[in-house]
């Protein structure tokens, strides 16, 4: 006795449920709407944050071998920003966000003026010892322009080298001051005993 065949076969597969029509725009809409009301920039809402947009880090230490760091450091010396991203081997948009995260700037035709806030550890001669403290980083060239001092005075034993410092010191990030040893005789004795390893000290305040 012969069977009637199915009018249709079962291929194993879900049976799929016709797509009930959706007002895409009138969600759209919605979106936007929910995320003005929380306080979103119309970008944020939409998915596509802009940089001020992110969530604003707090300080956090310098690390000189990310690329972004370096490409700061060109932007600092008058590189725009789209050469200094080039050279670092970042998108600009990469350093755009990680600019605006970590540091105020102001652009001035091509350049930039920034300033930097982290906190950063330097090495300074204070009070006859050598002693790490912990400064906003745009200090480190108060430090830099110490140690070249220094530098000098041991090379030549000219104290005017030391006489021409105009910062007596700086303070941390904790508001403590710490005052630039300057007194030639303890200089000397530091470098005498090898405290005073300018290799090391510059890479610290290198820019």
């Amino acid at each position: 006795m012969s069977r009637k065949t199915p009018t249709s076969l079962s291929t194993g597969s879900k049976s799929r449920t016709p797509n009930r029509n959706r007002d895409y725009r009138a969600e759209y809409a919605a979106r936007i709407s929910r995320g003005l009301a929380s306080g979103k920039s119309r970008s944020a809402a939409r998915g596509h944050p802009r940089a001020i947009d992110l969530p604003t880090a707090g300080p956090s230490p310098v690390n000189r071998n990310d690329p972004r760091e370096q490409a700061l450091r060109l932007m600092r010396q008058g590189a725009s920003q789209a050469q200094a991203a080039r050279t670092a081997g970042v998108t600009v948009e990469q350093l755009r966000r990680y600019r605006e995260i970590n540091t105020t700037s102001v652009r001035q035709g091509r350049s930039w003026i920034i300033f930097d806030t982290r906190p950063q550890t330097f090495w300074i001669a204070t009070d006859g010892r050598m002693k790490a403290v912990t400064l906003a980083n745009d200090d480190g060239s108060a430090v830099g322009r110490y140690w070249a001092a220094v530098s000098e005075f041991l090379a030549t034993n000219d104290i005017g080298y030391l006489q021409r410092v105009t910062d007596e010191g700086v303070r941390d990030i904790n508001g403590r001051f710490w005052r630039f040893e300057l007194r030639p005789n303890v200089l000397r004795k530091l470098d005498s005993i090898g405290e005073l390893q300018f290799t090391e000290i510059y890479a610290d305040v290198a820019k």
